[in-house]
């Protein structure tokens, strides 16, 4: 699976807990070469947040009933469900943070107890984000994205 994007920002993760602190690292460093240092711990923080979904969604996938498993042979199946991707890029007026991984299932905003440990990824990303969604690639998997508004040209002190 690896190789296939040229983008500068695109990035494969084995799908292993320290996939997270390579996905915020990947993302502060492409922040700082964009001189846009001023975003950089929300982007962490959001792209941690969808990493350790897409690495908790990847642990769950049954191999055996993979739609279109049989298509791809086994390497590739084994390859594409051992990873996740990241992928940051910029748009006029924001930047965009997206986390794929193999599951076809949506990412779910939900309510969190008080008590449960998890569930509140994607609601500090509904809160922080200008914007956040998922998509469905015809390579199958899904995307989950949230936007970054970029501060106004002038405005792109590192502050850190």
């Amino acid at each position: 699976m690896t190789g296939k994007r040229m983008r500068d920002g695109y990035l494969e993760i084995p799908a292993r807990p320290d996939a997270v602190r390579h996905a915020r690292v990947h993302v502060h460093t492409m922040l700082r070469k964009w001189n846009l240092g001023v975003l950089v711990e929300t982007a962490e923080l959001l792209v941690s947040e969808l990493a350790a979904n897409a690495v908790t969604a990847t642990r769950g996938m049954n191999r055996a009933t993979m739609p279109g498993a049989r298509d791809y042979g086994t390497q590739h199946t084994a390859d594409f469900l051992d990873y996740i991707w990241v992928d940051v890029h910029r748009t006029p007026g924001a930047v965009v943070l997206e986390v794929g991984d193999p599951s076809p299932d949506p990412p779910r905003l939900r309510p969190a107890a008080l008590d449960d440990e998890g569930g509140r990824g994607l609601f500090l990303v509904s809160v922080l984000a200008a914007g956040w969604g998922h998509r469905l690639p015809v390579t199958g998997g899904k995307v989950v994205w949230c936007a970054l508004a970029c501060p106004a040209a002038g405005h792109t002190s590192d502050g850190l």
